[in-house]
């Protein structure tokens, strides 16, 4: 399961969707053992090779966050990997956050700098843990009296006000918030919510 967001808009946005969509689905079906981290590390390389993002020169940015899970439910574990996106699980009204690495997928590496390594969480979970993803167009909508973004700490608000909230709640009560907060306000970015109880 991914929740994935690509740089760009239009046509350019379109085919990079395309693109990281034939790849990550490659990837997992030639080898379904892989870790999420080293699925999103063939992903990143893979996209910069498909843009010849890893010629000399290059200055190519386009790329993709991502945040990227495999559940194993006979281990019941949920092993996690994100790129700039975190996964928030949602545990008898508690919430706990795995944050994503602080790289991207694709994009010409910038001279200088070492590349950190795509990390891997190893979650154990338990019947009827919640789990959301979502794009950075939630929390980077502006709205509210002083036109101000939404934010995380919102996001973190919404899920923990009711503890007995089920998935049906959290369908109908998100959009409501966000649009609410929005008010007459133009979306800034695509929005991708994916919430899913385990």
């Amino acid at each position: 399961m991914a929740a994935v967001d690509c740089t760009g808009h239009g046509v350019p946005g379109a085919l990079l969707s395309f693109i990281g969509y034939f790849l990550l689905n490659n990837i997992v079906s030639a080898d379904p053992t892989l870790s999420s981290d080293r699925i999103i590390e063939q992903l990143h390389q893979e996209v910069r090779k498909t843009l010849k993002q890893d010629q000399e020169g290059s200055t190519g940015r386009d790329g993709m966050d991502i945040a990227f899970c495999k559940i194993e439910p006979e281990k019941q574990v949920l092993d996690y990997c994100g790129a700039h996106r975190p996964l928030f699980l949602l545990r008898d009204g508690e919430l706990l956050e795995y944050q994503g690495t602080r790289k991207g997928v694709g994009g010409a590496p910038l001279p200088r700098r070492k590349e950190k390594e795509f990390e891997n969480h190893l979650i154990e979970y338990r019947e009827g843990d919640k789990i959301f993803i979502f794009s950075d167009g939630l929390p980077d909508q502006l709205g509210g009296p002083d036109r101000k973004k939404f934010q995380p700490k919102r996001v973190r608000e919404a899920l923990t006000m009711d503890p007995n909230y089920t998935m049906a709640h959290f369908a109908r009560f998100f959009p409501k918030i966000f649009y609410e907060w929005m008010g007459n306000e133009k979306q800034v970015d695509d929005v991708l919510l994916i919430g899913i109880e385990l």
